[in-house]
Formats: structure tokens, C-alpha cells, sequence
């Protein structure tokens, strides 16, 4: 399996997909209901195994559908359009970083990108620019290929106990299983693949902003208990009314402008803000030192000021 697994891994690469790196977070609940901890969560070898496989198993189902003809409900990841790579473009130049020219952006440009940043103090920035200017993945009864997997083929078939779409195109095939002609098929589910995918992509979009919106709250959760107290940080967002910081524990706050060094701060939208004649610049991806100013739990808010040396 795990042999399987790099093989599969390596015919990715040859793809030139992109290796866009997300960092997810891992909470500890304790009994009562509180949160204790948050750590990065890590994935080990077999999770990659595992995933590697379920891609191939997406793809086939996909591929199914696509030759018998039939109604689908597809996992669809549209090409970036063209002002978000346009705008990627001029985030790359302002920040100095070397990237490809071309006429149409296709995937092998993103890997290029981040390949050339990798190893390098700016690619956490340049990973958040690459993932930022991608359109989002959505589900559709048309075919369109996943941009970010360069798969001509995809849809969520893995987990249909947990995911509606993968529970609708079970349905299908279990019917393309039973014999039944393409004409029948197309009847049948024509209608409901594009109102399941509609509904779908709704549904996952509340579902995605509700699990941020507990996120945040659990993590505000746990700063309550950091006040006062300093931290290395990362700056993950940059803002006119500020930046985001981001801890090695995936915690993130925000540093207001008006906790800022007085100045006049000119913002380089989203890489950087400068002080107009000190020169001093918050630009995305450089470290910080950081204290906890103040949370606020039922709105998953933290709020983070710059440390003052000078007070050490």
C-alpha cells in the first residue's frame, strides 16, 4: 500500500499539481466541555495513503459516469479566472518573487510558483497568495475537471454515510450496476444531479463557515486563559485596518493599526502596510513577537498587540 501510495503521489507531481499547503487545527475538549489546547493537526503517511487511494477511487467513479453517458453529480475545481491571476501576478512582483509568464494560467504555473518559493522565508506568503487566488471547488453536473488535482475526471464518491453528493452518486451508479439503459438513466436522474449539486455546494458552504465561526470561538476559548501572556507569530493576513498573526498552534489574531507605532501606514494590498517615512513594514509572512491583549469568546475573536521591547 504504501508503495502504491508513492507511486500514485509521484504520478500527481508529474501532473504538476500544485502542493498547496493548509494548515488545519486540533482542539482539545476537556470533559467539560472547555477547550484546553489547540495544536496543528499533522497528517502522517497513512493518511496520505489513504487519501492517494480515495482520489483514485473519486476518479474512477467520475470516469464511469462520464462514459455511460449519465447524469452525475461531479467535484468541480474551476481554473482561477483571469483578474485573480492577474492580481496573484502583482501581489508576486510587489513581494519579489520570481514567477512564470504565460497567456492562460494552468496548474503546472502554481506548482512552478510555489517550487521556486519552497525552502525560502517567503513561502508560507506565497503558499497564502497561490491558495487565495483559486476558484472555489464546488459540485456540478457537468464535468469540468479539478484545476487544483489537473484531474479531467472527479467527483466525491468516498464517503457516502457522512456526504450527500457521494450518497447521490452511489445512487446512480448502483442503478448503472443494474443494467439500466443510458436513456432510463438520463430520465431519472437528470433533473436530480443538478439539484444536488446545487444543493450540495450550498450546504457545504454553511457548513464550512459554521465549523470556522465554532473554531474560532474554541480558540478564543483558550486564549482567555493566555492573557497578557507573549508569543512568536507569523502575520497570515494583512489588512488597511491592520494584520493578522498567526501562532505556531494555528491560533490567529488581529494586530489593529491603532496599536501600531504612530505613523502613516500605507497598505499594499495584501502584502504589506509601511510607515510612510520610517519605512517600517508589516509584510505577509514575517515573524513577530506578540501579546495577548484581550478575547472575546462568543464572537471567536483575539486580539493581539505588537511586544514593546523597550518594556522587557
Amino acid at each position: 500500500m504504501n508503495e502504491l501510495a508513492d507511486v500514485l503521489i509521484n504520478k500527481k507531481q508529474r501532473r504538476h499539481a500544485p502542493e498547496l499547503e493548509t494548515t488545519e487545527s486540533k482542539l482539545i475538549i476537556g470533559e467539560d466541555g472547555i477547550c484546553r489546547d489547540v495544536q496543528p493537526r499533522e497528517r502522517g503517511k497513512s493518511e496520505r495513503i489513504i487519501e492517494e487511494f480515495m482520489l483514485t477511487a473519486n476518479e474512477a467513479a467520475a470516469k464511469l459516469a462520464k462514459e455511460k453517458n449519465v447524469p452525475f453529480v461531479y467535484r468541480v475545481h474551476e481554473a482561477p479566472p483571469e483578474e485573480k491571476t492577474a492580481a496573484l501576478c502583482e501581489m508576486l512582483r510587489k513581494a519579489g518573487v520570481e514567477y512564470p509568464h504565460f497567456q492562460e494560467f494552468k496548474p503546472a504555473h502554481a506548482a512552478e510558483i510555489l517550487n521556486n518559493a519552497r525552502d525560502t522565508d517567503k513561502f508560507e506568503a506565497v503558499n497564502m497568495m497561490v491558495l487565495r487566488s483559486m476558484a472555489k471547488a464546488k459540485y456540478s453536473e457537468e464535468a469540468l475537471g479539478h484545476f487544483g488535482l489537473v484531474l479531467a475526471d472527479y467527483a466525491h464518491f468516498t464517503s457516502p454515510i457522512r456526504r450527500y453528493p457521494d450518497l447521490a452518486i452511489h445512487r446512480i451508479i448502483t442503478d448503472i450496476l443494474a443494467g439500466y439503459d443510458e436513456k432510463w438513466l438520463s430520465k431519472r436522474y437528470s433533473g436530480f444531479a443538478a439539484k444536488a449539486s446545487e444543493a450540495s455546494t450550498n450546504a457545504e458552504l454553511r457548513a464550512v463557515a459554521i465549523e470556522r465561526e465554532c473554531e474560532d470561538c474554541y480558540k478564543a476559548e483558550y486564549m482567555k486563559q493566555h492573557i497578557g501572556e507573549t508569543f512568536t507569530a507569523k502575520i497570515s493576513g494583512v489588512t488597511e485596518y491592520g494584520f493578522y498573526a498567526e501562532l505556531p498552534n494555528t491560533v490567529e489574531g488581529l494586530v489593529h493599526i491603532r496599536t501600531l507605532p504612530e505613523g502613516e501606514y500605507d497598505y499594499t494590498e495584501p502584502v504589506a502596510l509601511t510607515e510612510k517615512f520610517s519605512g517600517v513594514s508589516y509584510k505577509l509572512g514575517d515573524t513577530v513577537q506578540v501579546t495577548c491583549a484581550s478575547v472575546n469568546v462568543s464572537e471567536g475573536t483575539i486580539d493581539f498587540v505588537l511586544d514593546d521591547p523597550d518594556e522587557d
